[in-house]
């Protein structure tokens, strides 16, 4: 009935009021916010770790896509893959998530709440189907090396990225044609209400990856026991195979410790608000999961630097060639200048002697000329008189 009243109604508070209905809530309801220490406190590690998750994110892809030798690995284009959609993630979502926590409020308007709740989704599911499709990439290489000489690499990792972007949207269409999002005064931001979306959600973008992950890293751990065990009796008789299995064990490790992080951080939250339908718990709680949730998607540019030692030393000499093309190039700028003051001076220098130059050559010039012209006429009548003959 409000809706309806500021559409045709035309007085200006009204029309606020249709704008800003989408999250408007009761007394009752704005009470139940969370406290001013716990947004604070929130707020600040929030844009703390927001600053630095983007800067560990752009030096990661910058790394991968400039050095020819990182993009040729299959693995490094999952997590170019991975960290693009973390970008969005920690770009948009938990940049309003934070602008919630310093205002105590939503700030974006109805639309960006929405949004953030349709991106927070389809973010999610991304992530956990990109680490299941990389634990079933993982599964191949270590325990079915022969499957994977007869795949073709390329196809895998083509469907897989399109896996991971179009399932995720597609569940999110029962939100869609319903519009069931409405605004949480506990979480300071939109969440969804439909029952069915959120059985999709638990179901196909959650327990489904999960499930599949967790398969496929108890496989490779049984098959890595197993394999320690043949090669400790055979005394290290396929040194060769032994060091491939290490590399690509190394590789397997780093992704269990990413999704270890993000089932710690994503999945109490998610649970939480899934079941949290009579909103008994206190908003505080909210505000430390959501944390959590934030600190796990920050923390993957460090879990590759600590477990990736190749990503780790180009990602400095990517960092320290940058520093130095630009100290170069303040060099460079800072010379130009200074020659540009020189030549400014050299040239007024050059101007001046000149001029005075002119000055001082020009007089000689025209004074000897007069001069040598009667010195000329006298020496003429001179000579006349000279040779004036007396003897007549």
């Amino acid at each position: 009935m409000m809706n309806e009243a500021a559409l045709i109604t035309p007085e200006p508070w009204l029309m606020k009021t249709n704008l800003t209905s989408c999250y408007q809530q009761t007394l009752s309801d704005q009470l139940s916010q969370p406290t001013r220490q716990a947004t604070f406190v929130g707020a600040i590690l929030a844009f703390v770790f927001i600053f630095f998750g983007l800067i560990g994110n752009f030096i990661l892809i910058t790394t991968i896509l400039s050095v020819k030798k990182l993009r040729s690995h299959i693995i490094n284009i999952f997590i170019v893959s991975l960290q693009f959609n973390d970008l969005l993630n920690i770009g948009f979502n938990q940049f309003f998530v934070g602008l919630s926590y310093a205002n105590r409020g939503w700030l974006g308007g109805c639309i960006i709440c929405k949004l953030v709740t349709y991106f927070s989704t389809i973010c999610m599911g991304c992530l956990l189907w990109h680490h299941c499709l990389i634990a079933i990439h993982r599964l191949i290489v270590v325990v079915y090396p022969n499957l994977l000489r007869r795949m073709s690499i390329r196809t895998y990792i083509i469907v897989s990225l399109v896996i991971t972007r179009i399932l995720p949207i597609l569940c999110c269409i029962p939100s869609f044609l319903t519009d069931s999002i409405a605004y949480s005064s506990q979480a300071l931001r939109c969440s969804m209400y439909n029952k069915f979306q959120i059985y999709i959600n638990i179901t196909i973008l959650i327990l489904l990856p999960n499930v599949i992950i967790i398969f496929c890293f108890v496989g490779i751990f049984f098959h890595v026991l197993r394999a320690t065990h043949v090669s400790g009796r055979r005394n290290n008789t396929r040194v060769s195979t032994s060091h491939s299995l290490r590399r690509e064990i190394r590789i397997t490790k780093m992704f269990a410790v990413l999704f270890t992080l993000f089932f710690l951080g994503y999945h109490p939250y998610g649970f939480v608000r899934a079941y949290d339908k009579r909103r008994q718990l206190h908003p505080d709680i909210y505000v430390l999961l959501t944390l959590l949730y934030c600190i796990s998607i920050c923390a993957s540019p460090l879990v590759y630097g600590i477990m990736n030692n190749q990503l780790l030393n180009e990602s400095m000499r990517v960092v320290f060639n940058c520093w130095r093309c630009q100290k170069i190039d303040n060099y460079k700028k800072s010379s130009h200048r200074r020659f540009k003051k020189n030549v400014k001076k050299s040239s007024i220098l050059t101007n001046g002697i000149n001029n005075v130059n002119c000055n001082r050559v020009n007089p000689p010039i025209t004074v000897p000329m007069h001069t040598s012209t009667s010195r000329s006429l006298k020496n003429e009548t001179n000579s006349i008189t000279i040779l004036d003959t007396s003897h007549v």
